[in-house]
């Protein structure tokens, strides 16, 4: 008798509220469909997970609205962090793996499987390669480790940032689901003499406080954040900013408050829509920041400028924030 299971599946490009239906579909089982997915082509483990919980990301929309049919699976399942059971394990040559059935585990799916093979986290039960799993820390709820992406993203904006110790970091959009990952893992890094603004809602800045920021500036009681902080701090600038967020117009007024040398380190430029052409232009403008010349003799804005994407992660990045999480440090 073939088992069924649930999953928010979308065929069509559009918004999740236009295109999300849930849906009732065949529970996935082993060995893996053939031919092997072109992300991992040859025979190796895999596991089947039954979701415990999903993290919601916007990463997910840009998938929903702009990747057409024809270069994704005709049916999708929505977003990417899960966390669950191994309900059963799959290997080529019956070699013992890293899964065991019963073991909890944190995965990140991958654009270059999800699209192609239309595995997605908002499904009952997922099947997928053991490359894309690790281990649950004992010490970590399931739920607050379905968070893998932001927290990958969070260690590459820190680490390309290139802050250390005794640095003044500018965290915008402190209090997000990667904010609040950055302002611990800055923390750790720029130590008790580094000094910390974030940049959040005021309803949020104990909560930023606790997790390390120094000094909170509340987006809500300003007209214009940039004018402010270049105002605030053009006598004490900062070594590093590092931007949550996406706010082109801060990029924009960054030399007046980051030192000649300081890194702009962004998740990228937030679109003001989801879709297409508003898209495009974003990724048109990264570039423009990424490869024009930073002089300002040649139109530059005076500082270097970088963009960080988590898209195909390595198990080692999944076990180091894994780990970081399972230790406290964020």
């Amino acid at each position: 008798m073939t088992m069924t299971s649930k999953a928010w599946v979308y065929q069509q490009r559009g918004m999740p509220w236009e295109v999300l239906s849930l849906t009732t579909r065949d529970t996935p089982t082993f060995p893996p469909l053939t031919p092997l997915p072109r992300d991992a082509p040859e025979p190796e483990e895999w596991v089947l997970v039954r979701v415990a919980y999903a993290g919601l990301n916007p990463g997910a929309i840009f998938q929903m609205t702009l990747v057409p049919p024809l270069v994704r699976s005709r049916d999708c399942v929505a977003d990417l962090d899960f966390t669950g059971t191994v309900i059963d394990v799959w290997h080529p040559e019956d070699k013992p793996g890293r899964f065991a059935r019963g073991d909890k585990v944190s995965g990140m799916i991958p654009a270059s499987h999800a699209l192609p093979t239309g595995t997605g986290a908002l499904a009952e039960v997922i099947r997928l390669p053991a490359r894309y799993v690790v281990a649950k820390p004992a010490s970590v709820s399931l739920g607050d480790a379905a968070c893998l992406l932001p927290g990958l993203t969070a260690r590459q904006l820190v680490n390309e940032s290139e802050a250390k110790s005794g640095d003044r970091v500018l965290v915008n959009a402190a209090s997000g689901g990667i904010g609040t990952m950055v302002v611990q893992m800055v923390r750790q890094v720029v130590g008790e003499n580094g000094f910390i603004v974030g940049v959040c809602s005021g309803k949020n800045a104990e909560m930023v406080k606790g997790l390390g920021v120094d000094e909170v500036i509340d987006y809500t009681q300003h007209t214009s954040v940039a004018r402010y902080i270049a105002e605030r701090f053009s006598d004490t600038p900062f070594d590093a900013v590092i931007d949550t967020l996406g706010h082109h117009s801060l990029w924009l007024a960054s030399p007046a408050f980051l030192k000649p040398a300081g890194i702009y380190e962004s998740v990228g430029i937030k679109p003001p829509t989801f879709y297409v052409p508003d898209f495009l232009r974003a990724v048109w403008q990264m570039q423009v920041n990424a490869f024009w010349p930073t002089s300002r003799w040649f139109g530059g804005v005076g500082r270097e400028w970088r963009a960080t994407s988590m898209m195909s992660p390595t198990l080692e990045d999944r076990q180091a924030v894994i780990d970081m999480l399972g230790s406290g440090q964020c």
